[in-house]
Order: structure tokens, then C-alpha cells, then sequence
């Protein structure tokens, strides 16, 4: 029982420590925003095998399950026709294999920033940031 109690604490201090405060938050919300970063070794890449380099994919699961979409500059609009379908509201985890920090809205047309996940973080989102996503860039 101990050692659970341990494990399950060990599992929340890690994860506080993905997140740091945005270094140039430009609009009233990015105050609050929290960004994803990599830190060294992550998740085993053997649930994330089909995201391209030099892409950013986001997973419909935890642990990079399916379905999944990826990115070269982002989606204005999840919920349209235009790009991957059933990811709207749906994503639960990312990976960002480019070199670039991402903005993720919980709006279409890129508005209410939500979080930033910075080059190369791979993994799931905290629970509050789960299946909100609607619309994901390029950070401008």
C-alpha cells in the first residue's frame, strides 16, 4: 500500500515538473497558460510510431493511441471538414517532433490559448487540458 501511495505521488511530481511558465505570453490569457516540455528520456515511442518527424501529432488516446492527426503549420478548426475528422474536443495526448513551440485553443480560429507544448515534449496531457482541444499552430 506504501509503495502505491509512493509511486502515485512520484507519478504527480513528475508531471508538475513538465510545465514552466511561457517565456512570451502576448495576450490577457497566457498568464495562466501551461507549456509541455520535453524533459530527457519521455514515453516509450512504441504507441507513437506513426507520427512523421518534423510533425506535430495529436492522439485521440493516451500514450499516442488512435485515432491521430499531424501538423506541418496547424488547424484554424478542428470541428470543419477540411482536416482530420474526430479529433475536435478529443485530443489526449501529443507529440511535437518539430522545433517549434505549439499554441493549443480550446476555440476555433486559434482563440482562448489554452497551453504550449514546447519541441519535443511527447506525452499525455493533465487531465484539465484533455479533449478541449479545437484548434492548434504554430506558436506566433
Amino acid at each position: 500500500m506504501i509503495r502505491r501511495i509512493l509511486t502515485l505521488l512520484g507519478g504527480v511530481v513528475a508531471a508538475a515538473a513538465l510545465f514552466s511558465a511561457p517565456a512570451n505570453a502576448t495576450d490577457d490569457t497566457a498568464a495562466d497558460v501551461r507549456t509541455y516540455t520535453a524533459q530527457g528520456d519521455s514515453v516509450s515511442t512504441l504507441a507513437w510510431s506513426d507520427c512523421p518527424t518534423s510533425r506535430m501529432c495529436i492522439f485521440n488516446n493516451l500514450n499516442g493511441g488512435r485515432p491521430y492527426g499531424y501538423f506541418a503549420s496547424g488547424d484554424g478548426d478542428l470541428a470543419d471538414s477540411s482536416g482530420p475528422t474526430g479529433l475536435n474536443n478529443n485530443t489526449e495526448s501529443v507529440w511535437n517532433r518539430t522545433s517549434r513551440d505549439w499554441c493549443f485553443y480550446d476555440a476555433g480560429g486559434y482563440n482562448n490559448l489554452i497551453f504550449i507544448v514546447g519541441p519535443g515534449f511527447q506525452g499525455n496531457l493533465l487531465p484539465e487540458d484533455r479533449n478541449r482541444v479545437t484548434s492548434l499552430r504554430i506558436c506566433p
